[in-house]
């Protein structure tokens, strides 16, 4: 008997956003008539609660290597564990953020809301499309001259030959570099996906399909990179540069040394 696949549901997915968005509101709607100690980002309790919400935010990208290098028999459960992770710690770090807006963490928030938007457009609305997209046997790409069917002929042979190096028993019509392959062989795997890259160059892969299908994921992804190198950056200037960060002001939060 198959066991069921866990997955969320567009519904649960709009009842977690807007439970998101409703309960940072009411936090800003409350935030004057709390005590001191949530009134600036780096008291105790505020910069812990952001510590608490960074890690959670650090997940995700654990989850996405998990998937890829096949560390799950259900992937499903890997993203579900990815949004609700996400969801806590956006509200966690929005809590120490919208504390003082103002400074480069304001662009931090920017990318939590642009994760957040591509990530939820991503999931509702073009799961659909891109599952039909893989779905269809219709042929979406305009036939090739003869040049180009050379040029691909000449692409995926060099595929195959790499791939004997690579990964010797897998298939060329369905590898894709895993992080497992990147860690063991770094050099063949990155010649292998400039050359995966060429070929959907070659075929119109992106170009088959509208311009939001094609682009939301990498556009997601690029967001994701954006906030992890500006969350490092962050915790680095706090930690160890609070004497640059405070700007001769007290520095109240705790930290390692006052540069």
């Amino acid at each position: 008997m198959s066991r069921r696949r866990p997955d969320i549901s567009n519904r649960a997915l709009r009842l977690m956003t807007a439970g998101l968005v409703i309960a940072v509101a009411a936090y800003l709607i409350a935030k004057p008539y709390i005590g001191p100690m949530w009134q600036k980002p780096g008291t105790p309790v505020l910069q812990s609660i952001a510590a608490v919400g960074g890690l959670l935010l650090l997940m995700p990208f654990v989850f996405s290597i998990g998937k890829r290098a096949g560390m799950s028999e259900m992937p499903n459960r890997l993203f579900m564990m990815h949004v609700g992770a996400s969801v806590l710690g956006i509200f966690f770090v929005a809590l120490h953020a919208v504390a003082a807006f103002d400074g480069p963490p304001l662009f931090m928030v920017a990318f939590l809301i642009g994760l957040v938007v591509t990530g939820y457009v991503g999931r509702v609305h073009l799961a659909p499309r891109i599952a039909a997209t893989f779905g269809t046997k219709a042929a979406p790409f305009q036939a090739p001259d003869e040049q180009t069917r050379s040029e691909l002929r000449r692409v995926i042979d060099e595929k195959t030959a790499l791939l004997k190096s690579l990964d010797p028993g897998a298939s060329e019509a369905l590898f894709s570099v895993t992080p497992r392959h990147l860690i063991r062989r770094p050099v063949l795997s990155l010649a292998y996906m400039k050359l995966a890259r060429r070929e959907e160059t070659l075929i119109g892969a992106r170009g088959s399909v509208t311009a939001l299908q094609a682009w939301w994921r990498p556009l997601h992804m690029a967001l994701a990179w954006l906030f992890l190198g500006g969350l490092i950056v962050h915790v680095i200037f706090a930690l160890f540069f609070a004497g640059y960060v405070a700007e001769g002001r007290e520095i109240y939060w705790w930290h390692i040394t006052d540069w």
